[in-house]
């Protein structure tokens, strides 16, 4: 196993962050397009929902969403 691999797969961080985004982007884009078709408001999803769709931990899932938050502050205070 690589030293910075995330798991038995040798996945480094790098492939597991972009495995990762690219499947909250398909969940985003799937609950939108269903809404919209079906005339509804988006979705909530839990962080366990959103973990279990994306294949990692609600903790994991909880880091990404401060990450994100903290990245807008940052934005909105330049």
């Amino acid at each position: 196993m690589k030293k910075d691999s995330t798991d038995l797969f040798e996945e480094t961080q790098e492939q597991w962050d972009d495995r990762v985004d690219a499947m909250l982007r398909t969940m985003i884009v799937e609950a939108g397009l269903y809404a919209l078709e079906n005339e509804e408001p988006p979705p909530s999803f839990t962080r366990d929902q959103i973990g279990d769709f994306c294949g990692c931990s609600k903790d994991s899932i909880r880091r990404i969403e401060e990450e994100a938050l903290r990245k807008v502050r940052l934005k909105l205070l330049q």
